[in-house]
C-alpha cells in the first residue's frame, strides 16, 4: 500500500511539473515612463540656441562699470529669448546666478562648469521645461593633452539631458568650448591640436544627436592665423558626420567680435543627427541686441555678439 501511495505521489508530482513548463510565459512589465519633475510645461515651438562670450563677466579685468555690465548682459539674454545659451567668461560665479535668476526666473537653470579653476569658467543655462534630465561634466578632462591645448585646463563643458518639445522626446548632448585665443603659431596648434583630439572622441558618438557651440576663436574657412587652414577643417570636411551651423556666416560682411572687421570667431557645428532639426538659415549673429543696448560696447558690456541658431525637433 505505501509502494502504491509513493508512486502516486511522485506521479501527481510529475503531472504538475509538466503543467508548469508548458504555461504560456508572463509577458514582461513595459518599461516605466521617464520620470520627470514635477509641474513642467510642454511646449510647441522652435528651439533657439545662443552662444555669447560674455567677457570677463563680473571680474575686475572688465574695463567698466560691473553693475551696467550685468543689467545689460541681463536685458539681452532677455531678449535673445533662447532655450539654452552657452555663456562663456564667466568670472564672478555669484553675480552671474543672480543675474539668470533676477533676469530669466523660474523657468531656467545654469550650470557651471568647474574648469578652469580660476577666473573665465563657462556656463550653460536652460529651459528646464525643454531641457530635462540634465546631466554635466567635463570633456575630455582626463586628457592631458587636451589640458595644453584647451588653454591649460579650460576643457570643453559638456551637457546631457532630454530634449522634451513638440510632443516629442530625445536624447543630446551640448559642447561649450572656449578654444586657446591668439594669432600666433602656438594658439593655432592648441586650437588645431584641441580641435584634432575633440573630433577623434566624438567620431565615436556616431548615430548621435549633439551640437558643438562656442568662442572657437578662429573661422570655419580659413584662420585668423596668416596663410593656415581652419583648425576646424576635420569638422566641415566631414560632411557625413557634421554640419557648420555658422560657416555661412565666415564670410565678408560679418563680424561676431567688435574689434575685428569680417572676422567671425563664435560658432555652432552640429552633428548630422542633430543636424536633420535645423532650421534653414536660422544662424545669425546677434548685433540686433543694439535695439535693447543702443551703446553696446567692450566697456559696458562685451566685445562679443551672441550667436542664435534655431531647430524644429520631431519625432
Amino acid at each position: 500500500m505505501q509502494k502504491i501511495f509513493l508512486v502516486l505521489a511522485a506521479l501527481a508530482f510529475f503531472i504538475v511539473s509538466c503543467k508548469k513548463k508548458i504555461q504560456e510565459p508572463v509577458p514582461p512589465e513595459p518599461d516605466p515612463p521617464v520620470n520627470d519633475t514635477a509641474n513642467l510645461k510642454n511646449y510647441n515651438k522652435d528651439i533657439t540656441i545662443v552662444n555669447w562670450n560674455i567677457e570677463w563677466f563680473g571680474s575686475s579685468t572688465f574695463n567698466g562699470n560691473l553693475d551696467v555690465q550685468e543689467t545689460n548682459a541681463g536685458k539681452i539674454l532677455k531678449y535673445l529669448n533662447a532655450d539654452l545659451y552657452g555663456i562663456c567668461e564667466v568670472v564672478d560665479t555669484a553675480r552671474f546666478g543672480r543675474m539668470i535668476r533676477n533676469v530669466l526666473g523660474d523657468e531656467y537653470r545654469y550650470v557651471i562648469s568647474p574648469y578652469p579653476t580660476v577666473a573665465q569658467k563657462m556656463a550653460v543655462v536652460y529651459n528646464r521645461h525643454i531641457f530635462r534630465k540634465v546631466k554635466t561634466r567635463v570633456f575630455l578632462g582626463l586628457s592631458s593633452s587636451a589640458r595644453v591645448s584647451f588653454a591649460y585646463g579650460r576643457f570643453p563643458f559638456q551637457l546631457d539631458a532630454d530634449v522634451v518639445v513638440n510632443g516629442a522626446r530625445h536624447p543630446v548632448s551640448v559642447y561649450l568650448l572656449h578654444a586657446k585665443a591668439g594669432s600666433d603659431q602656438n594658439s593655432y596648434n592648441s586650437r588645431f591640436n584641441g580641435s584634432d583630439e575633440m573630433k577623434d572622441s566624438l567620431d565615436l558618438l556616431a548615430g548621435k544627436k549633439f551640437i558643438i557651440i562656442g568662442d572657437f576663436n578662429d573661422h570655419l574657412n580659413g584662420s585668423i592665423t596668416y596663410g593656415k587652414p581652419s583648425p576646424y577643417k576635420n569638422f566641415i570636411d566631414d560632411q557625413a558626420r557634421y554640419f557648420g551651423v555658422t560657416y555661412a556666416l565666415n564670410v565678408p560682411g560679418y563680424k561676431s567680435t567688435i574689434n575685428y572687421e569680417n572676422s567671425v570667431i563664435d560658432q555652432q557645428v552640429a552633428s548630422s543627427p542633430f543636424a536633420i532639426w535645423y532650421v534653414s538659415s536660422s544662424a545669425k549673429i546677434r548685433t540686433d541686441v543694439k535695439t535693447v543696448v543702443s551703446d553696446f560696447d567692450k566697456r559696458n558690456t562685451s566685445d562679443h555678439y551672441p550667436v542664435s541658431s534655431q531647430y524644429r525637433v520631431t519625432h
